[in-house]
């Protein structure tokens, strides 16, 4: 029964809090809609930030490489730290290098993921498989489309993917707002 107090708790709490989470909703979406409209701005940002990323990951990974010494995986921690450290340096050095780079390792997992996903799907059957073998499909054709606009695509497309992660983010921020506000 507490566990149902605490559920309801935290709802009304929540829904207190309703227009801020509409506030967040409508700022994404924004976001995303600049995104979208300056692709090649936000691919180059999300390169940057994927470096930034990525150094300090390769910093914190060196650091619990040498806080657990004797944990017997020493050097597989301190060569991970280096490698995210080298990788993270490059794409903060090269950001167009690296969104060329990233762009042909998705269209890469676009394609070889969508395959796998569309032949698993045929070969299990699960309920509601046909959904899945579309899905993997998609995948496919956008790979493909991908690789074929390649270098060019590189620059437009992360951007315009972040883009419509922060418009869908902000959609799904600002419906859970309006729900809260109803509850």
């Amino acid at each position: 029964m507490k566990a149902f107090a605490d559920v309801a708790d935290s709802v009304q709490g929540a829904h207190k809090l309703w227009g801020w989470y509409l506030a967040v909703g409508i700022a994404l979406i924004l976001v995303g809609l600049y995104c979208i409209w300056a692709e090649g701005v936000a691919t180059m940002a999300s390169v940057i930030v994927l470096g930034a990323a990525l150094f300090v990951a390769g910093i914190v990974q060196l650091a619990g490489a040498v806080m657990s010494r004797g944990a017997g995986h020493i050097v597989l921690l301190l060569l991970v730290g280096i490698l995210d450290i080298i990788v993270g340096l490059m794409l903060l050095e090269h950001p167009v290098a690296g969104a060329l780079f990233v762009t042909l390792l998705l269209a890469v997992l676009f394609v070889f993921g969508g395959i796998f996903r569309f032949i698993t799907a045929l070969m299990l059957q699960f309920p509601h498989y046909g959904w899945v073998a579309f899905g993997g499909v998609v995948s496919v054709i956008l790979g493909v489309l991908l690789w074929i606009q390649w270098p060019f695509s590189a620059l437009w497309f992360i951007g315009f993917v972040v883009g419509l992660n922060f418009v869908f983010s902000g959609f799904s921020w600002s419906m859970m707002a309006w729900k809260l506000k109803a509850a």
